[in-house]
């Protein structure tokens, strides 16, 4: 005989059963079925805006998402592109920090450019500060806090990084400036609001600065009362080795260079699919906040399924066009485009892949607020868990499994 209770659990079962084969369907996982594969009347589909088509081109994944993405997560896109630029007499820059980007808690992002001889005044920061070089030479300098100066030309590739409250100049060279990303290690950190030589001088009692520095007051009639931040400056700058004579020290050099350059990064992976090569502070010692890795993805290619465990990744985009899917509980998944100067950022312990979805090499830049650089991959740890219970969790068969990628492959084969 059947119960009231029996009917509603046989129902609720065959409901179960139908859900679990609806989830099994391949490339649509979730109730209610999302994206455009399902739309039975294609007007559904269409945008009759308003609309700006150049801007919304740039972003397919987000106009016609995988039926995979589900639900939402906060944005982990923006762009350089779309950041207002500063300009002065000597370069200009362009900034994405938290206020912009509400996802980015741990990291800001700065694009300067400093043209030949333009120069980023004296200051300093509360926050460290880690620098690629994207295009031309640039000169720095910098004391530590035991007073051993250093001075260093860079050049596209390089790295810089200054700790926390170090003061540093920047200088484009001749013949064509120069052009860098900068990352701070706290998202909420402004470029546009930096301790400079002039404010402080500038707001210093001039019988005060006589006594600093053992001189008349009239020494200090002409001082500037405004920050100069970004100037052109009318002297071209002297060779290194002049300069060095200039800043040296009784206290030395520091130990360990504030410089890193391209040649040193250490390889990860090196294949035909690409390469995946880092800095952090087992090769560079002094990034004690910053770790970074410069990963290149032939066409075709895919930087792995994996996450990082110890830190968010603040990712900077600088060649080729990628499609980055980040995944988190709840189920959440959601999928968006990149391009040359956009910037991306996934949380902690999520799971992503980045696909190479031109036809030309990806590059780009992950950037960690974290002393080393840490990747659990997906493929390696399926690999190295008991077959049988991979095979069960995945309903794949076990000799399938046996094949998977191990030992933390980076990059999949193209």
């Amino acid at each position: 005989m059947l119960s009231r209770r029996n009917i509603l659990a046989t129902a609720a079962a065959g409901a179960m059963s139908a859900a679990t084969a609806r989830a099994a369907s391949f490339g649509d996982p979730d109730q209610p079925a999302e994206g455009a594969v399902i739309v039975t009347k294609p007007k559904a589909l269409t945008d009759a805006g308003p609309q700006d088509p150049g801007l919304a081109g740039n972003e397919p994944a987000f106009q016609n998402p995988p039926a995979t993405d589900v639900n939402g997560m906060p944005q982990f896109w923006t762009s350089f592109n779309l950041a207002p630029k500063r300009i002065q007499n000597g370069g200009w820059a362009r900034q994405i920090t938290s206020d912009d980007f509400k996802i980015s808690s741990t990291i800001s992002g700065v694009n300067m450019r400093l043209g030949p001889n333009g120069v980023r005044e004296l200051h300093w920061h509360q926050q460290a500060e880690w620098a690629v070089v994207t295009y031309g030479n640039c000169r720095i300098t910098i004391i530590d806090q035991d007073g051993r100066p250093q001075v260093a030309d860079v050049t596209e590739g390089d790295l810089w990084y200054f700790p926390a409250g170090l003061p540093h100049s920047l200088q484009g060279l001749d013949p064509d400036g120069t052009e860098f990303v900068i990352a701070f290690d706290n998202g909420d950190s402004s470029e546009f609001n930096t301790l400079l030589v002039t404010d402080w001088l500038a707001h210093t009692p001039p019988e005060v600065l006589a006594k600093n520095f053992s001189l008349p007051i009239d020494a200090f009639k002409n001082i500037p009362l405004h920050n100069k931040w970004i100037y052109q400056s009318n002297v071209p700058a002297p060779p290194l080795a002049t300069v060095e004579a200039q800043i040296a020290a009784a206290a030395g050099k520091p130990p360990n260079p504030y410089i890193f350059r391209r040649a040193d990064f250490k390889p990860l992976a090196d294949t035909k699919s690409g390469s995946v090569r880092l800095a952090d502070s087992t090769n560079f010692l002094v990034s004690k906040t910053i770790a970074a890795t410069v990963v290149t993805i032939k066409p075709g290619g895919l930087r792995d399924m994996h996450w990082h465990p110890n830190a968010d990744e603040w990712n900077y985009w600088i060649k080729g066009e990628g499609r980055v899917t980040v995944f988190n509980t709840g189920p959440q998944a959601i999928t968006a485009n990149f391009h040359p100067g956009d910037i991306g950022y996934v949380k902690k312990a999520l799971g992503h892949y980045v696909e190479n979805t031109g036809d030309t090499d990806l590059v780009y830049m992950e950037v960690f607020r974290a002393d080393r650089f840490e990747e659990v991959s997906l493929s390696d740890w399926l690999a190295h868990s008991p077959i049988d219970m991979v095979a069960e969790t995945l309903n794949i068969d076990p000799g399938l499994i046996a094949q998977f990628p191990k030992n933390r492959p980076d990059l999949v084969p193209v």
